[in-house]
């Protein structure tokens, strides 16, 4: 292709970028989107074709699970739609045609991520364009990078790009980004023996660029579209080598081949219930070889239907006298009866104050994940019971024995509001503190402590893509114990009794890097501690003033340390950001995970920053000290919380262990989701909140005790009241003023 045509491709795209920005009709109109068929995932898990990607994205808050396969590649994956404008996927590749050392009899394995960033939304006469990055950190055994534009008509959504790296293999013309920028941008490096980079300096490098492109047709059945593409993929590392290297064919001589290019499949979806959904995958590619895919998909945005709603109620009308009148029966008999009546409603009372004019009751719940639905409940238990002085309701929800939040609001105003149904949350005033009269009288729960609380459930853990096998599992019984002494002062125990493992097969495991191996013994953890001791502490919680919190815990603090350590934490009343410190001695635990310590003894110290960003529901927390290994630097985590919310995030920790000291993966980093147990319940709701986290290695460098977090305990309830937590900004929320009304001349 000659520089002037290339050059012209360039202004067009350039014209559509202008064109776009100066017009925001947004097709959103079912005349262009006829049919109601939502777009599906290609062979790698992101929205597309079949092993093309396309301009076309999820709803926001989509996340997708799936497996797909087409020989010699075998295909894991998640899928996340962070944000309306970025897709991205974690995904696992098994390539069935070579091993995956030499002296290893496992097939290869490659993990890694790839990130699809909305350019432009369709217009009228315009495509939808989109850029992405395929393998991005990862080996860049499968990196690639693409521009692509998709263009819908009627029930055909037509898809053509640009392919750099991988996606460069056929139909290749010289590399545009070369002749405009220069001759470096003809060079391409070549895979990583460490792994883990970012590698932004391959980015649309190379002596060529491939062309790919298809169409999907929606039918008139629902749910079934057809998909026909034109491959650009690279696949010399495979061609002509056996589909399977364990268990060649034979019979078999030619192994891998292309025999076309074009490849097409059948792709069916429907739905479970409304916020669930099903993929199938069917196809033919490479003209030789059949594919399959099968995703699961879920909308974290979906609260669904409401499971508690708050009925009509006509509060009842004070007759009681204000309470330093009473006599002592009635002093005794009023705050048992608000307690007695707070429990039938879910909520632990703590204490009962009758404050002049002003009724508090300190509570714990664990019943309402909507913060408001909790506040309103405990506020209309208190409404019911009041004396005729009373003018001001406060509920203090109280998390691990320390007040997170305060409400307060008047009951004249509650008594109005519950009338018709729900309050109106602004008539609830978040921490509004309180004076103290001559007429305070503080009831304490007397019996709510000493007290004894334990559970049973079912864990399940995993290894997944080691040097032996790809998955080491392990099925045990948590057997959880909590003995409450007073409020804030507990001992927690925590015992793993082994199920089932396949940890037999898990003989050995090659450690790397510099640092003392602080985390990279866990095999043998795992295989010598299969049933034992994972948590046995004794904590201490406390609020020093207003808005300083402290915890101090002593004991097996996790699974593989022990010590002693505490955390310091300053909240404003806005919640908006936190500043902590914390640091703990600590000493190696015994393999077995029992009583045992080993000699390896260290300390960590660090400064923990938390901000709540105005924007996407995001959050950040920097930690910047001493870790495990004795590296300093800092940890740096975000995450985005969705509507339901559940929280999908990740975090890097980058010290003064570099990449050859950190050894393979270059940094430590990982990827975590949480997820409210309340999604899964259909008529009730919970605070319960289930977490999971993934690390493409464990490393040494870079790594905290898992002692967990007061921040997360202070900010849990606070972050479920949307008075507090505020509406998140987004881009075109910006962009436009913060409004799409015109503006009224005066």
């Amino acid at each position: 292709m000659k520089l002037k045509h290339k050059l012209l491709i360039l202004s067009y795209f350039l014209m559509i970028s202008s064109y776009s920005l100066a017009d925001d009709r947004v097709l959103n109109d079912p005349y262009y989107y006829s049919g109601n068929m939502e777009y599906s995932a290609n062979a790698f898990g992101g929205i597309g074709l079949i092993q093309m990607p396309s301009a076309r994205f999820s709803k926001e808050g989509e996340f997708t699970f799936g497996i797909s396969r087409d020989d010699p590649y075998r295909r894991i994956y998640a899928t996340a739609q962070v944000f309306p404008f970025l897709e991205a996927t974690l995904k696992y590749t098994e390539g069935t045609y070579k091993l995956y050392r030499p002296t290893i009899r496992q097939t290869w394995k490659d993990k890694g991520i790839d990130l699809k960033i909305k350019l432009l939304d369709e217009r009228k006469y315009l495509p939808a364009l989109a850029i992405g990055i395929a393998d991005f950190g990862g080996t860049g055994a499968y990196s690639g990078e693409y521009l692509v534009a998709s263009k819908r008509l009627n029930n055909f959504d037509f898809t053509a790009g640009l392919g750099w790296g991988r996606l460069a293999g056929s139909e290749s013309i010289d590399n545009p980004v070369g002749d405009i920028l220069g001759e470096k941008w003809f060079r391409r490096g070549g895979h990583f023996s460490l792994g883990g980079k970012l590698n932004l300096g391959n980015s649309f490098s190379g002596p060529y660029a491939g062309i790919f492109g298809g169409v999907e047709y929606f039918t008139p059945i629902e749910g079934l579209s057809i998909k026909l593409e034109y491959d650009s993929n690279d696949y010399s590392d495979a061609e002509g080598k056996s589909l399977n290297v364990l268990f060649p064919d034979p019979d078999d001589s030619e192994g891998f081949v292309i025999d076309t290019r074009f490849n097409a499949a059948l792709h069916y979806g429907f739905t479970m219930g409304k916020r669930d959904k099903v993929d199938l995958n069917l196809g033919f590619v490479h003209g030789n070889t059949l594919y399959a895919g099968f995703n699961v998909h879920s909308n974290l945005n979906y609260e669904g239907a409401p499971k508690f709603v708050s009925p009509k109620e006509i509060l009842n009308k004070p007759t009681v006298k204000p309470y330093h009148q009473l006599n002592e029966g009635w002093q005794e008999y009023l705050p048992n009866l608000i307690m007695w009546q707070l429990r039938n409603e879910g909520f632990i009372a703590h204490k009962v104050i009758f404050n002049d004019d002003e009724l508090i009751a300190e509570v714990s719940q664990g019943r309402f994940k909507n913060t408001l639905h909790a506040v309103e409940t405990a506020s209309r238990v208190l409404g019911n019971n009041s004396p005729t002085n009373i003018r001001k309701i406060t509920v203090v929800n109280i998390d691990r024995g320390i007040e997170t939040i305060r409400t307060t609001t008047l009951r004249k105003d509650l008594v109005e509001q519950v009338r018709d149904g729900p309050a109106d949350p602004s008539i609830f005033i978040v921490n509004e503190m309180p004076e103290y009269g001559e007429n305070t009288y503080e009831i304490e729960n007397d019996p709510l402590y000493p007290n004894f609380y334990w559970t049973i459930k079912p864990h399940a853990s995993g290894t997944l893509q080691h040097q032996q096998k790809f998955y080491f599992y392990q099925l045990e019984a948590l057997f959880q114990a909590e003995y409450a002494i007073k409020k804030g002062l507990y001992v927690n125990a925590i015992v793993g009794i082994d199920i089932d493992n396949n940890f037999d097969e898990y003989t050995y495991h090659v450690p790397d890097g510099e640092l003392y191996y602080v985390r990279q013994n866990r095999r043998l953890y795992l295989t010598e501690g299969e049933s034992g001791i994972r948590q046995l502490d004794i904590e201490y919680t406390t609020k020093f003033h207003e808005n300083v919190y402290g915890r101090f815990h002593a004991g097996l603090l996790e699974w593989m340390y022990g010590g002693v350590g505490g955390e310091v934490l300053y909240v404003p009343d806005s919640y908006r950001w936190a500043v902590g410190v914390e640091t703990h001695w600590l000493k190696q635990r015994d393999w077995d995970q029992k009583f045992s310590f080993q000699d390896f003894e260290t300390t960590t110290a660090f400064v923990n920053f938390h901000y709540r960003l105005p924007f996407y529901d995001l959050s950040m927390q920097a930690s910047v000290g001493k870790f495990l290994g004795t590296d300093k630097g800092v940890s740096f985590q975000m995450q985005k919380r969705f509507k339901s919310g559940a929280k999908v995030g990740a975090s890097i920790q980058l010290t003064d262990c570099d990449a050859r000291c950190v050894g393979e993966g270059s940094f430590n980093k990982a990827i975590f989701f949480s997820l409210p147990m309340d999604l899964f319940y259909r008529n009730r709701t919970t605070r319960e909140i289930t977490h999971y986290g993934w690390s493409p290695l464990t490393k040494n460098a870079g790594q905290k005790a898992a002692t967990g977090s007061l921040y997360e305990v202070v900010n849990s309830a606070p972050e479920n009241l949307e008075t507090v937590r505020g509406k998140p900004w987004n881009i075109s929320k910006i962009f436009s003023g913060f409004s799409r009304k015109s503006k009224q001349s005066s």
